[in-house]
C-alpha cells in the first residue's frame, strides 16, 4: 500500500508576525517552554463513568482537538522550511508491566468523539502487545504525544531533549489524579518550542481543555457528527 504523506501549509515569513520571534528563539535564545498545571476532571470523570468512555483516549481526544483548532501547535520544518500541517494525530505510550518498558502508538483524529474511542480501542487491541517501541507499522510526522505517568502525581515535569532545534511537536505527560476539596486533579505537563509557541498560547489551550473537561458531554454531542 502507497504510504499516504501527510499535507501542509508553507509559512510565509515576510506576513507572519512572529517573524522575529521565530528567527530570535531559532538562535542565539533558542528554548522550549514547560508549563504544569491541575485541571479539574470531576465533572468529565462522571460523564465518561455514565456513558462507558476509557480516561486515557478521552483526554487524548480532548488534546487532539485543541491541537488541530490552533496552527502554532501544528508547525514543523520541511526541507528546511517552515510549515504548518494540515492535521495532526496523537502518538501516546503503552505501558507493558511484563517488561516494564512502553511502546509509542498513533491512532487516527478525525474530531470525531465516538470514532476516536473505537479507533484508540482497535490500536491497543491490536499493537497493545507488541513490545516494539514503534509497534505501528506506519510512522508519521504530523504528530503530537501524550504520556502518562498514573502512578504517581507531581507538581512540575520537564522533558529535557538534546538538538530541539528543529522539533516543534508539543509534549504532554500527565500523572495521577486526585481528590482535594471535594474536586478531582488531574496534573499535567506541557512542552513546546518557544520558536513557534509562547506562553500566551500555553495558557489559551490549558484554559480551553479545561472548558472542554467542564462541558464534555455538550462537546460530545458536537463531535459525534
Amino acid at each position: 500500500m502507497k504510504k499516504t504523506m501527510p499535507e501542509y501549509t508553507p509559512v510565509d515569513l515576510s506576513r507572519w508576525a512572529r517573524r522575529e520571534h521565530f528567527e530570535v528563539f531559532q538562535s542565539f535564545a533558542e528554548c522550549t517552554i514547560n508549563q504544569t498545571v491541575l485541571i479539574d476532571i470531576t465533572v468529565l470523570r462522571k460523564h465518561i463513568k455514565e456513558v462507558g468512555w476509557k480516561f486515557y483516549p478521552t483526554i487524548i481526544f480532548l488534546l487532539s482537538k485543541i491541537m488541530n483548532r490552533h496552527p502554532e501547535f501544528r508547525m514543523a520544518m520541511k526541507d528546511d522550511e517552515l510549515v504548518i500541517w494540515n492535521e495532526i494525530h496523537p502518538s501516546y505510550t503503552i505501558f507493558h508491566p511484563e517488561t516494564e518498558t512502553f511502546s509509542s502508538l498513533w491512532s487516527h483524529f478525525d474530531g470525531n468523539m465516538h470514532h476516536f474511542q473505537n479507533t484508540y480501542a482497535e490500536d491497543v487491541a491490536r499493537y497493545g502487545n507488541n513490545l516494539s517501541y514503534w509497534p505501528k507499522e506506519e510512522s508519521r510526522e504530523n504528530v503530537f504525544f501524550v504520556s502518562s505517568i498514573p502512578w504517581v502525581t507531581f507538581t512540575n515535569f520537564t522533558m529535557n531533549i538534546a538538538h530541539m532545534k528543529n522539533f516543534f511537536s508539543p509534549m504532554f505527560t500527565f500523572g495521577k489524579y486526585y481528590e482535594q476539596d471535594g474536586k478531582v486533579l488531574l496534573p499535567m505537563a506541557v512542552q513546546v518550542h518557544h520558536s513557534v509557541c509562547d506562553g500566551f498560547h500555553v495558557a489559551r489551550m490549558f484554559n480551553e481543555l479545561q472548558e472542554m473537561c467542564d462541558g464534555l458531554s455538550q462537546l460530545a454531542e458536537g463531535c459525534n457528527g
